[in-house]
């Protein structure tokens, strides 16, 4: 399963690690303290660009990752800003083997303490069934998903559906029965074709995977029919793997997740990159708590229950007008107390946009998963905050349409 990604990334440039080069791990700080290699300092993906001026002295750099697709990315932050002497070092066991080959750095991997979770915890396992969904283009993006969703498997009960859905007019239907007929402009033939070729990478995903998971196969527009699907079967979450987006491209294009997140009321776990070493411990809950919420999001509590994580409540300030900070935190313990939230931690950020505010939060305290609100009423806390994080921002985002009185 895991053989895709080492085909997809490569292991590092054919460049030799110089002595005084400096080995940076552009993972979490709690996939950091899982393993990493001697000597490396931690600077989470979403950080490497502001640190960008404090690793600009050093002669070389070696980046290096989970699976090499953060570390790909961290190499081209870095150029873009001008440091150009920087060695992709791909994932931990490449960068291990680079290391070794290099002969002037450790290759020895160093664990460090993880926050200790009780015997009575660490047993603990949801019986409730959280029946995800993962709409699949047959990418390695579906892969991550898939990934993710047995992550949440450690200590929740969960239903994994695949869904490919196969773009195609309006004139092209489907029985239920699975004959196709279309109005005469298409050739029914090739939409049989397809239908098979999706359906027989639907039966290897179920070979892959094993028959735990259920898969489903689909015509229609791709984001009407995934949200009609996941609807109609009773979803709890829905998960995506994105690609994300910088510059023109986000002006002129919309990712799938990103319009899934606009308009799903089931919640939407969204990732850019293999997340199989993610420790949840720290979970960043980013929301207007001046608003009147009646949401209800039992996943916030079973994160926190059989996770036994951490919530770090931000609210982010645009400093327009003032802010009683007591009526604030009143309201965020409030809030933790009616979603049977546990131990949290309530923060302020003032900052002109949701983005940069998030950044700057997390150069100070890092997260292992963020929740974020959606809403279309407009205002500071708009519906676009959690589309901008899931184009930019590397860290697994769950948003979740709110609901306000």
């Amino acid at each position: 399963m895991f053989s895709i990604f080492n085909n997809l990334f490569n292991a590092s440039d054919d460049k030799v690690v110089e002595k005084e080069a400096l080995i940076v791990d552009v993972r979490s700080k709690n996939e950091f303290a899982s393993g990493h290699l001697e000597g490396a300092i931690n600077i989470p993906l979403e950080l490497v660009e502001m640190k960008a001026d404090t690793l600009r002295t050093h002669p070389q750099i070696v980046v290096y990752c989970r699976s090499g697709n953060r570390s790909a990315h961290a190499k081209k932050i870095l150029s873009d800003c001008g440091i150009n002497r920087v060695i992709d070092g791909g994932s931990l066991a490449q960068a291990q083997e680079l290391m070794k080959g290099s002969g002037v750095h450790s290759d020895m991997i160093i664990k460090e303490s993880l926050p200790e979770v009780s015997l009575q915890i660490s047993g603990l396992k949801d019986e409730n069934v959280l029946k995800i969904l993962i709409p699949t283009d047959f990418s390695v993006q579906a892969d991550y998903s898939y990934l993710m969703a047995r992550k949440l498997e450690e200590h929740l009960s969960v239903d994994i559906h695949f869904l490919h859905v196969m773009d195609v007019p309006d004139t092209v239907t489907m029985s239920e029965t699975g004959q196709v007929e279309t109005c005469g402009e298409i050739d029914v033939n090739y939409i049989k074709d397809q239908k098979r070729i999706a359906e027989s990478k639907l039966q290897q995903l179920k070979e892959q995977y094993g028959d735990h998971i259920s898969v489903h196969f689909k015509l229609g527009k791709i984001t009407d029919t995934i949200l009609e699907f996941a609807e109609s079967q009773l979803f709890d979450l829905i998960v995506m793997g994105t690609k994300g987006s910088w510059g023109i491209k986000e002006k002129v294009s919309s990712s799938q997740a990103q319009m899934i997140a606009r308009r799903s009321e089931i919640p939407l776990l969204s990732l850019m990159c293999d997340r199989s070493d993610l420790v949840i411990k720290d979970v960043l809950f980013v929301h207007d708590f001046m608003d009147n919420d009646d949401t209800k999001m039992p996943l916030m509590h079973k994160f926190s229950k059989y996770f036994d994580a951490t919530y770090h409540q931000l609210f982010i300030h645009n400093g327009a007008s003032p802010l009683d900070q007591n009526v604030l935190f009143a309201n965020m313990d409030k809030y933790a107390t009616s979603h049977e939230i546990g131990t949290h931690f309530n923060h302020v950020v003032v900052s002109q946009d949701i983005e940069t505010g998030v950044k700057e939060f997390l150069k100070k305290q890092d997260a292992d998963i963020v929740f974020i609100g959606t809403h279309g009423q407009g205002g500071f806390f708009h519906k676009s905050a959690a589309e901008t994080l899931i184009k930019h921002l590397f860290k697994p985002i769950i948003s979740f349409h709110l609901k306000t009185n």
